[in-house]
């Protein structure tokens, strides 16, 4: 597999994961979970969510989206940079 076709799959799963979760938010409760296990769950007035570390949760879901993202947009990028130069 090629770095541009890696790059390709990088960047549209990325997007597509960041899809799913923004209208599902199921990707990111599986990443909360993952992230503090049973702590992710802690009652918040009274009501039991994943409110307590969800926010946190979210943020270091982002953040490892938007690595993905620049990883598989520098794959795309590095061959196309390299066939001008040569």
């Amino acid at each position: 597999m090629n770095k541009r076709m890696l790059g390709t799959i990088l960047v549209t799963s990325s997007l597509l994961i960041g899809l799913i979760d923004r209208f599902s938010h199921i990707v990111s409760s599986y990443f909360s979970h993952l992230l503090y296990g049973d702590l992710s769950l802690h009652p918040v007035d009274g009501i039991l969510s994943d409110a307590s570390c969800g926010f946190n949760a979210d943020m270091h879901f982002v953040a490892l989206m938007f690595l993905v993202l620049i990883t598989g947009i520098v794959l795309i990028i590095i061959p196309l940079v390299r066939r001008d130069v040569h």
